[in-house]
């Protein structure tokens, strides 16, 4: 669709070929770099994010949303508003479809409406709805939820079985970031004598006598009772998988259910206030008690495993500078309690109050990217016209010996989630100029967008259900240089994904930039790790033909790149 041209919204259609040019190499450098596994150090800046928006997108990921038909991923910004008398929380929510095979074709806005259904008649429905359907019944359920033990018990439940595809994916995380049994391995410690502290007495929480007795004193017993509530979920989460499989429905709601109490006991453990996991995982020896061999593509990741959920999840758990790999355990269990802790903290008076309140709920459902992308002759040849006096080390023949096996003829990638939200909101802020190439939103979406966004530009808070990947991350500090527009994110995970652009906001000129990033970031790949191709078979009469490669030759490359690298650390590229 071609973009808007109202007066009123005074759009600017940029050049739509040179973006779609910036566009392609986007996505063709993006899905090198991911097949090649390569990606920066990761980060965490969750408190950038409310409270309220963080926990509440947490709750917005239903099982549905895993299907192969209608794959999705979630982002949400919103504001609280005032009109002197009330409170309004505005958001909204855009859903990036991931899989080609959506049936989806155009931008899908539409208001959310709270249920007519009671919190019983919710809780205890269909399991198996549409996205619109989830976020209305989350939001009715909360709304209505009065406090008690039944009603605390059964909300959880209702939660978790929900959204029990992302918990499965969590739950069993550990068999890929830390390639030990982290239940075993809690269970196996044996404190050094110096961690046996004296004797310190504890006020028994309610949640302790839920579990069976452990015989055990000193801190091995709470490492002993951690590994029986991760162990416990591990069984029940395995059940409850094979029962849903096999059509055993009372089976799998019985398992469920249990999946849910080890959740809320795990939860109760790891918020009690006697921070009882914090220290053993954090100030013990088993703070360095979990690390496992991880082999993996180059730079050490792992060629990620298409037959994951959710497969960036791993990533979100790559090391943080400076964290032992205890810190990275109490992170995963953290994520497998996500859930737990959005209930808790939206139950809480200063957001029922809001929750409870007028709310204006819009879902934006984004179809599928297309499949384009710049062929290997037109990626090696901006790639050598950008980085000529730092790639001549190696021919274009080379290079594209290099990355023609990670460079596929179709892009499977997609606009991702947050970065749709940071191109709308730049494109509603005041002053910046609207750029938008070949707009894909119909023109009463961009008047109802521009209501709906303009308390959210105040303040760009972007809240998603887990961490961003490096572009993502990249294009939000271009446009804080570009536009002064300061995004608050979650942290970033930095991996690189198949990645396109949005079409809305971000002017060529940052995307140019954010292509460049790109370039470098390929440039130090085959820096750092002097990728050469393998010597050819060659017989003494055939040394000098155009397809071999001499071993002196080969020497002097290697020169070359040391040189190059030399040079790089000292510009502090």
């Amino acid at each position: 669709m071609a973009a808007c041209t109202s007066q009123d919204l005074n759009i600017l259609d940029d050049d739509p070929s040179e973006f779609t040019l910036v566009e392609r190499r986007i996505r063709a450098l993006t899905t090198i770099l991911a097949k090649m596994s390569y990606g920066r150090d990761s980060s965490s800046d969750r408190q950038q994010v409310p409270p309220l928006l963080r926990h509440f997108v947490n709750l917005l990921t239903p099982t549905d949303v895993f299907s192969p038909e209608v794959k999705k991923a979630i982002a949400t910004t919103g504001a609280i508003t005032h009109d002197g008398v009330s409170e309004k929380f505005q958001t909204l929510i855009v859903v990036q479809n991931l899989y080609p095979r959506s049936s989806l074709t155009k931008s899908k806005l539409e208001e959310i409406t709270k249920s007519q259904k009671s919190f019983q008649e919710i809780v205890n429905g269909n399991d198996d709805v549409p996205l619109n359907q989830h976020i209305s019944e989350i939001w009715t359920a909360l709304a209505s939820f009065e406090r008690s033990g039944d009603n605390e018990l059964a909300l959880a439940r209702f939660i978790i079985k929900r959204c029990r595809q992302k918990l499965f994916t969590r739950i069993f995380l550990y068999q890929k970031t830390f390639r030990v049994h982290v239940a075993q391995k809690l269970a196996d410690w044996i404190p050094a004598a110096n961690e046996i502290p004296e004797t310190r007495w504890l006020d028994a929480p309610e949640w302790f006598f839920w579990l069976p007795p452990a015989k055990i004193e000193t801190v091995h017993l709470w490492a002993r009772l951690l590994s029986r509530i991760i162990l416990e979920l591990e069984s029940y989460a395995t059940k409850a998988q094979k029962m849903e499989s096999e059509g055993d429905t009372l089976g799998f709601k019985s398992a469920m259910n249990t999946v849910s109490d080890r959740c809320t006991a795990l939860f109760c453990y790891l918020t009690w206030g006697a921070s009882v996991i914090k220290t053993l995982l954090t100030k013990k020896t088993l703070a360095w008690n979990f690390n496992g061999s991880r082999p993996g593509g180059a730079g050490g990741q792992d060629v990620r495993d298409e037959d994951l959920y959710d497969p960036d999840e791993s990533d979100d758990l790559d090391p943080e500078p400076g964290e032992s790999s205890g810190d990275r355990v109490l992170r995963h269990l953290k994520g497998i309690i996500a859930w737990n802790t959005a209930l808790a903290s939206l139950s809480t008076p200063i957001y029922s109050k809001i929750i409870r309140s007028e709310l204006s709920l819009s879902l934006l459902e984004i179809p599928h990217a297309s499949s384009d992308i710049a062929n290997l002759d037109d990626t090696c040849e901006a790639y050598f016209n950008s980085f000529s006096s730092k790639a001549s080390f190696v021919s274009k023949d080379l290079a594209k010996s290099i990355l023609k096996p990670h460079l596929p003829q179709t892009f499977s990638g997609v606009v991702h989630a947050e970065t749709t939200l940071m191109g709308l909101l730049t494109y509603f802020s005041p002053p910046s100029s609207r750029v938008a190439f070949e707009m894909p939103l119909r023109d009463d979406h961009v008047a109802a967008l521009e209501k709906l966004l303009e308390p959210a530009t105040t303040e760009n808070i972007i809240a998603v259900g887990r961490k961003c990947c490096w572009c993502c991350n990249g294009l939000r500090f271009l446009l804080l240089r570009a536009n002064n527009t300061r995004f608050k994110f979650p942290g970033s995970n930095g991996a690189i994904y198949p990645w396109s652009p949005p079409r809305v906001g971000v002017n060529v000129e940052v995307l140019q930039k954010l292509e460049d990033a790109l370039f470098k970031e390929l440039c130090h790949l085959e820096t750092d790790f002097a990728f050469v191709p393998p010597l050819p078979v060659v017989s003494s009469d055939n040394l000098e033909g155009p397809e071999s490669i001499l071993l002196d030759d080969t020497d002097a490359e290697f020169a070359r790149l040391e040189d190059i690298r030399n040079a790089e650390k000292t510009m502090g590229i």
